[in-house]
């Protein structure tokens, strides 16, 4: 597969290592690439968060597209989620993301998604890749040929149109208490749907960090920074919180007691109330959970265990989306996700952080129960992570190292059955992530700090 484009995107500081120039060959080669397989010009989607390089690089990408007789249809500002459930619904041959998750406002990924919603296979990034080195390589179309730019006007209402179409509607759900949620947006794409979709769900919505800016995006807000929620829903009597992405794809929430609640927590949440629908249904009725659910390595030891006691199976799979949803369609699962708050679900192509929160908002409604009981089905077990920084020359080569290799596994011999350790290297920088997770912090947090220092020591 080419270096260059992979399924999880194409990651940098904007304009300068993601520069307008990459785009122009990017959006030409994609239209020249996709185009191939299609008898009349693609039709591209393209959307993009509120970072402030981000019209620039859209601009720059359009202009590619129409260049290679593509057409480019603008979204505008809408979390990639929506922009791929677009895909699955309408007819577009391929969609471009410009947003960069919870990374700050001057960084940007862009990730191409098929017309499935689902991100652009390996084989189809590699012919794009061999297309964008030489313009010689791919000939431009001719004034007459040249593709269009169509800025659509009611993104807004077709995103929140899917998003409705998964959700119970109020009238089908009991009569409770009105709930009132506080929804900290992090300054990005779901800034402007947040409100409108939880009053479409009957809820007293209150809203933080709603007023993008162009630089604002995830600064101390958002996923990123949980204390201002936290403060948020205990002074205002909330009786839940969710924080956002700037991509509005990833979800944290807080409960009525001002506690973290990380996406193992939400997954086991909505595990139990599938089991209790499932349990009030005939036995006609598919029971998807017998299934199991995908969770990634770095899925808490909790939540393992919750699973097993309620004979739900459990699919592991590397923390990449395109894995995750790849083991959800290959055994027909409900759900999947892990603590990163990365939630995914059978009727949607790519996570969605307001999906995510209305449907843990729906389970309160129907139970009745606030969000700290619901919570309490899944005991978390501590978790303990550092990042090393490691030279490019070490990459891939420290995991060979015996003085490396011995350690890790002298401290996991010491941890035995009350713990494990996870020490992978990340695909997108020279680093190192240490993960360890065990009832007992203190000793995780030692051990930790011991690999760590291990590391470090042999590859200054």
């Amino acid at each position: 597969m080419s270096r260059f484009l992979r399924p999880e995107g194409l990651r940098g500081v904007a304009i300068t290592e993601i520069s307008c120039e990459l785009m122009l060959r990017l959006g030409r080669a994609a239209a020249q690439a996709v185009g191939r397989s299609s008898n009349h010009p693609p039709v591209f989607y393209i959307s993009h968060d509120p970072r402030r390089a981000a019209d620039a690089l859209e601009a720059a990408l359009c202009a590619g597209i129409c260049s290679g007789g593509g057409i480019a249809h603008v979204l505008g500002t809408v979390p990639s989620s929506g922009m791929a459930m677009m895909l699955t619904a309408e007819d577009a041959e391929a969609g471009i993301a410009l947003a960069g998750g919870d990374l700050p406002f001057e960084s940007i990924c862009v990730r191409l998604f098929s017309r499935s919603g689902a991100l652009m296979s390996p084989e189809l990034l590699d012919s794009i890749s061999a297309l964008m080195p030489s313009a010689s390589a791919m000939p431009l179309c001719s004034h007459q040929n040249c593709g269009l730019i169509s800025r659509q006007t009611d993104t807004g209402k077709r995103y929140l149109r899917q998003l409705a179409a998964r959700l119970s509607m109020p009238s089908d759900l009991p009569q409770n208490k009105k709930l009132r949620i506080a929804v900290d947006c992090a300054n990005g794409a779901a800034s402007e749907y947040a409100e409108t979709l939880f009053r479409h769900l009957g809820v007293e919505v209150l809203l933080l960090h709603y007023t993008p800016d162009g630089i604002n995006i995830n600064r101390d807000c958002g996923v990123q920074s949980m204390k201002s929620l936290i403060s948020f829903v205990k002074d205002y009597n909330c009786h839940a919180g969710f924080a956002l992405d700037g991509d509005g794809g990833r979800c944290l929430a807080v409960d009525e007691t001002g506690e973290l609640l990380n996406g193992d927590r939400m997954l086991a949440i909505l595990c139990e109330d599938k089991l209790e629908q499932q349990n009030t249904v005939g036995s006609s009725t598919p029971r998807v959970m017998e299934r199991g659910i995908a969770a990634t390595v770095m899925s808490n030891l909790g939540f393992l265990r919750y699973a097993k006691e309620h004979g739900i199976p459990v699919h592991i799979t590397q923390p990449a989306q395109q894995f995750v949803l790849e083991k959800m369609r290959n055994f027909g699962l409900a759900f999947g996700g892990d603590g990163s708050g990365y939630l995914y679900f059978d009727d949607t192509p790519a996570p969605d952080g307001l999906l995510t929160a209305a449907r843990i908002v729906q389970v309160m409604q129907r139970s009745g129960k606030p969000l700290s009981q619901l919570s309490s089905v899944m005991e978390h077990d501590p978790q303990v992570a550092v990042s090393v920084r490691i030279p490019h020359y070490w990459r891939e080569i420290w995991k060979n190292d015996p003085q490396i290799s011995r350690f890790i596994a002298a401290c996991e011999d010491e941890l035995g059955t009350e713990g494990r350790i996870l020490v992978r290297e990340r695909r997108d920088d020279a680093s190192i992530r240490i993960m360890l997770e065990g009832r007992d912090f203190r000793r995780i947090n030692s051990y930790a700090f011991a690999i760590e220092e291990a590391i470090k020591s042999r590859t200054k």
